[in-house]
């Protein structure tokens, strides 16, 4: 598959978009929400289709069983096919024949799944026939793993392998997630979550200035506010123990208070956004200048990078590209994002990860 072919892959990533958005709307009761889902479920397979047909060289022959066909494969061979014109069946059709002539053949899987549900977005399209829950299911697994197979089989991915960063429209966001999958690429498991959390801040700041929160959020934790208090206190002094735990205790304090400002604020779900904090490395708070300082998340990066696996990461991913694209399309992520020295904050969380893991680091120079 050629990665540099962003047309391909916008596509790729719509097709992705579109099933999550089904399995979504899967989750409710109402009419409309089931519309919807299976609408998407087919969109969702019409647009892999299409992109197969584009990414291939048009087919001559055909071949393989006519049952793989819903028309005579004699037929179409004889037919002009344009891709803008063609309906479901046609597509299905001219890709059945692109998968036959490839290196490996290959047959498109659930045929009649594929049919069912092409029908069932009709009848609720064209006649208001609302899916029931159960059909809903059904249509959900059969669209998840036609879509695997078919993904595989054209360009050696799966779906959740997809990448979604390309459809964030920011600019500095989208260049910083993809520096993180770099990271992940490498083999560099907490560099590549700490770079996506750093993704995730860039977008966060920017949201938060829309729902009006950054006063309170943007507020560095008190790390120095009772400083003057403990130089002038003996050190092991019950009181200079008691500052110090009070200290920590604001610190502490701040940081939930944020976190809740941010839930409440940007619509995060504490349970996933909880998980998303604590599998990454290091938090970063944005200075105004650009500078980066990041604040040790208090994990233990050794038991942290044991516990970064491919699925981790994977979840790490969808979690912060779906949050950003949803604020996106809520209208809290302009044309405008704050300034980040990208490159020096990524010299920072180097030298944290090295500190903390006993790698000798160099030193990153001061800005």
């Amino acid at each position: 598959m050629d990665n540099n072919d962003i047309a391909l892959m916008k596509r790729l990533a719509l097709v992705k978009q579109l099933y999550s958005h089904a399995a979504e709307h899967a989750r409710s009761s109402a009419t409309i929400d089931k519309i919807i889902a299976i609408t998407s479920l087919d969109h969702a397979a019409e647009m892999l289709l299409e992109g197969v047909i584009q990414a291939f060289p048009q087919p001559t022959v055909f071949g393989g069983s006519s049952n793989l066909y819903f028309a005579d494969p004699a037929r179409l061979r004889s037919q002009e096919f344009q891709v803008e014109r063609a309906g479901f069946f046609r597509l299905w059709d001219q890709v059945v024949a692109i998968c036959q002539e490839l290196p490996e053949p290959e047959s498109l899987v659930l045929k009649s799944e594929m049919r069912s549900l092409h029908l069932a977005r009709n009848d609720a399209q064209h006649s208001i026939k609302v899916p029931s829950s159960e059909f809903l299911a059904e249509m959900l697994a059969a669209t998840r793993t036609f879509l695997d197979h078919l993904l595989y089989a054209a360009f050696g991915i799966t779906l959740r392998q997809i990448g979604e960063a390309l459809l964030i429209r920011s600019n500095a966001i989208r260049q910083t997630m993809e520096l993180a999958q770099a990271a992940l690429a490498d083999g560099n498991s907490l560099h590549y979550a700490g770079i996506l959390r750093l993704a995730f801040t860039i977008a966060q700041a920017a949201a938060i200035q829309q729902v009006q929160i950054g006063r309170f959020v943007g507020v560095h934790p008190p790390l120095d506010l009772l400083e003057d208090a403990l130089q002038e206190t003996a050190p092991d002094s019950g009181l200079a123990v008691g500052l110090n735990n009070l200290q920590l205790y604001l610190t502490q304090l701040h940081a939930e208070l944020a976190n809740l400002s941010l839930e409440l604020g940007l619509g995060l779900e504490r349970q996933s956004f909880t998980r998303f904090s604590i599998l990454t490395p290091a938090v970063p708070l944005l200075e105004e200048d650009g500078r980066v300082h990041w604040l040790e998340s208090g994990q233990d990066l050794g038991w942290l990078a044991s516990q970064l696996d491919h699925d981790d990461c994977l979840w790490l991913q969808e979690y912060a590209i779906n949050t950003i694209l949803r604020w996106e399309a809520d209208g809290l992520i302009g044309g405008s994002t704050p300034f980040v020295d990208v490159a020096a904050a990524l010299d920072g969380l180097d030298h944290l990860i090295g500190q903390k893991m006993g790698i000798s680091q160099p030193v990153p120079a001061m800005a």
